[in-house]
């Protein structure tokens, strides 16, 4: 079996301040900390499930979070910034499933922790073809281009209720519950830790009652900007990108791929 890993901050045990998830802030050092012993427990318990070759991308911010010297060697790790088409370096058709771990509530959801979609200062809302979408539908769908499912999201509590609206059967883990953007009343990661060994089997296993994402196109995608200026720094042609007001952007294609890399 073959399992791609994509893992995201602010979901992980332990991490609800923006402090903990920006390179230079004083927690930053003990927040990959966090981050990497849950990525270990992941790869153990994939291993120990039975899975042969498990690929882990790191999918915050600079995508160099990991601390390298402490990963597990069962896995395959793609570190550094890419962006759609590569966002997942190494995808294809060949992987039994994906998990997306220490993932985060779409922006302006109500009491969730560090809400955003893919970025916390370039955008407030994202919507595909008239619906609300955050990082677990977008993701979700780039994995399903490849008919590969997505078998279980962790994040706080709010996550986990995106993820079941987006996902079909998907099995989720809460870390933690969020009281705002800020706050939470969170688990120990020893606790979080022995959970997930449980979670990562069960997961595995109702495997067949979890189908992959997919949307038939043609496509458009709304994003609505934190500022006007932000707006105005991009290209409208019409017919393919039109700006609807002071704030929000339309993109328009039949392919997804396409679409999405132009748009983001």
């Amino acid at each position: 079996m073959k399992i791609y890993v994509s893992v995201d901050m602010e979901g992980i045990s332990g991490i609800v301040l923006k402090q903990q998830l920006t390179r230079g802030e004083l927690l930053y050092e003990e927040a990959r900390h966090f981050l990497t012993d849950e990525v270990n427990v992941i790869v153990e318990s994939l291993i120990a499930a039975g899975v042969d070759e498990i690929y882990v991308k790191d999918a915050h911010s600079s995508g160099f979070n990991f601390l390298v010297h402490k990963l597990h060697p069962g896995a395959k790790y793609c570190v550094g910034a890419t962006k759609i088409p590569e966002r997942f370096p190494g995808l294809d058709t060949s992987f039994d499933g994906a998990m997306l771990i220490g993932y985060h509530a779409m922006g302006g959801i109500e009491k969730a922790i560090r809400d955003h979609t893919m970025t916390s200062v370039g955008w407030q809302t994202i919507h595909l073809n008239g619906s609300p979408v955050g990082e677990i539908a977008l993701d979700s769908l780039l994995f399903g281009l490849y008919n590969v499912p997505v078998l279980l999201v962790t994040g706080d509590d709010q996550t986990c209720v995106e993820a079941q609206k987006e996902i079909s059967n998907v099995t989720v883990y809460e870390t933690k519950q969020s009281y705002g953007r800020h706050a939470g009343l969170i688990k120990s990661p020893q606790l979080v830790h022995k959970e997930l060994k449980e979670v990562i089997k069960k997961s595995l296993d109702n495997k067949v009652n979890v189908l992959p994402k997919q949307i038939q196109g043609p496509y458009n995608l709304a994003i609505r900007f934190v500022s006007t200026d932000q707006a105005d720094s991009r290209y409208y042609d019409g017919i393919q990108a039109k700006r609807i007001n002071g704030l929000t952007a339309v993109y328009y294609g039949d392919n997804l791929i396409d679409l999405l890399s132009r748009a983001l």
